[in-house]
């Protein structure tokens, strides 16, 4: 088929038009969406991001509150929103700790790790459940995959505010699983760093030689997208080898086993352990 130079100019216009439209209606869900976004485009997530959180919210239950604030740095987290667990103190926003004993109170301070995300540009977007004092009293918050289960604790609301896609990204906090198993039943992607190695300082302590914070995201990649913004080095890469038993040791421990067990000692075997 040919073409004229008007049919070329006039087909390159109109496909130039569907993609404009096309950005602007794009919609950023993961955290790497929004890392690749301009601030443009971040300032309308917000706004997908508050419709998602009216429509989902009723039957989800995710937030304790939410009230968007403003852009307090220009760093690489510029006009991203986030959700942080409920035992975080957040300046002027309510800070309950998931209990109906602290109903109505409101931060007087932001922790550190907020003034952290805030300098390098995030937005705060609101408070997430958590279950009362991070422990095992458990708040209303329902799994997103499925209205009828559980979303795990202590950490519910923020891993259920990712997997709804109301927000990229979340803090969360874990003492023992408070991160990983929400994540793993909300079927997100958890992270618990080094213990302390994000400040702990104006969060609700459990116990403090294992209270750590961490984040979710939706993917693995979100969430290396993420460490690197917030200014973590990420490692480098390593090559590693796998064992494999010598040829005949497996025949050889066999024979052995029932010796093993007949002094009572308690035997499981090697190929069982996953």
């Amino acid at each position: 088929m040919k073409y004229t130079r008007r049919d070329f100019i006039q087909s390159s216009a109109a496909l130039a038009v569907g993609f404009s439209a096309a950005a602007q209606t794009s919609i950023l869900e993961t955290f790497s969406d929004w890392i690749k976004a301009d601030r443009t485009a971040r300032k309308r997530g917000l706004a997908q991001c508050l419709q998602r959180i009216r429509d989902l919210e009723p039957s989800i239950h995710a937030w304790v509150v939410v009230r968007p604030g403003q852009a307090a740095g220009k760093g690489p987290l510029a006009e991203i929103p986030f959700g942080v667990k409920d035992i975080v103190e957040t300046k002027g926003m309510a800070t309950e700790y998931g209990s109906p004993l602290y109903k109505g109170r409101v931060g007087n301070r932001d922790a550190a790790i907020i003034r952290e995300l805030r300098s390098r540009g995030a937005v705060l977007l609101g408070k997430t459940v958590t279950t009362a004092f991070a422990y095992r009293t458990p708040g209303p918050t329902r799994n997103p995959r499925n209205l009828e289960h559980t979303p795990g604790g202590s950490s519910s609301g923020s891993a259920a505010a990712v997997a709804a896609g109301m927000v990229p990204f979340t803090i969360g906090e874990q003492t023992r699983g408070s991160i990983l198993r929400p994540a793993s039943f909300c079927g997100v992607t958890g992270f618990k760093p080094t213990h302390d190695l994000l400040p702990m300082e104006g969060v609700l302590p459990l116990a403090k030689s294992l209270d750590t914070l961490g984040f979710y995201t939706h993917t693995p990649a979100d969430m290396l997208e993420l460490w690197k913004a917030t200014g973590k080095a990420i490692g480098r890469e390593e090559q590693f080898s796998f064992g494999a038993p010598e040829p005949g040791m497996r025949s050889g421990n066999a024979q052995r086993i029932p010796a093993i067990h007949r002094v009572a000692a308690a035997v499981r075997h090697h190929d069982q352990i996953h």
